[in-house]
This record gives structure tokens, C-alpha cells and sequence, in this order.
């Protein structure tokens, strides 16, 4: 990360690696962290939760580039990415599932945006 990097995007970079480090590593884990409770015993039920982990890992890694133009592209599919997932969860929330499980998914991406849109700005 370059000494003159936004606070907002240091603060994404460290967020999006722990989510997707856990997300990758232990999906039972992080489905309980993140509020969408236990995983199905079926050997595929962490798939999905490994794709979301590894796409956060590499987005918050790639935060770390020394280019800042590259910092900036990295943020702004951040962006696309967060703001897709919100609406997945709304989505979610409109086809009948929990709110209380579904609170967490969606305040910690509308978070991602909000840091996401304040670093992209700076």
C-alpha cells in the first residue's frame, strides 16, 4: 500500500482480506461470523462461500498495488461488486429469507460501498 493511500482504502484492503481469507479458509466459520448461520453438512455447501472469499482476498491484496491508477480500477469493481451483493440481498429479502440472517450481508457490503466510494473519490 503506498504511504499516501486514502485511510478509507487501507481500511478496505485489511476488511476484505479478513473476509475473504476466512471466507476461502473455514466457510463453515465465516457463514456463522457473517450472521447467515450453519453451512448444509454437503461437501459442496462451501463452494459459493469460497468464491466470494477469493474474489474479496484478491481485491483487497490488489489494494496494495503501487500504482495508484490501478488502486483506483481495484476500487471501483469493488464497487460493482458491493453494490451487487446488496442487491442480492435485497433480493434475498424479497424471496422470503430471514431478515435478522440477512442484516449482516447487507450492512457489511453497503459499508464496502460506502469506504469503497469515499477512497475511489480521494
Amino acid at each position: 500500500m503506498t504511504s499516501n493511500q486514502h485511510p478509507a482504502a487501507t481500511a478496505m484492503s485489511a476488511m476484505r482480506m479478513f473476509a475473504g481469507g476466512i471466507s476461502w479458509a473455514a466457510p463453515s466459520l465465516s457463514s456463522r461470523l457473517f450472521g447467515l448461520g450453519r453451512l448444509p453438512d454437503d461437501a459442496n455447501a462451501g463452494l459459493v462461500t469460497r468464491l466470494f472469499g477469493v474474489r474479496d482476498l484478491v481485491l483487497g491484496a490488489a489494494l496494495h498495488h503501487p500504482e495508484p491508477a490501478v488502486q483506483k480500477a481495484v476500487l471501483q469493481a469493488g464497487l460493482v461488486c458491493d453494490a451487487a451483493d446488496v442487491a442480492a440481498s435485497l433480493i434475498a429479502l424479497r424471496a422470503g429469507a430471514p431478515k435478522t440472517m440477512l442484516m449482516g450481508v447487507t450492512a457489511g457490503a453497503g459499508l464496502f460501498l460506502a469506504l469503497g466510494a469515499i477512497a475511489a473519490r480521494a
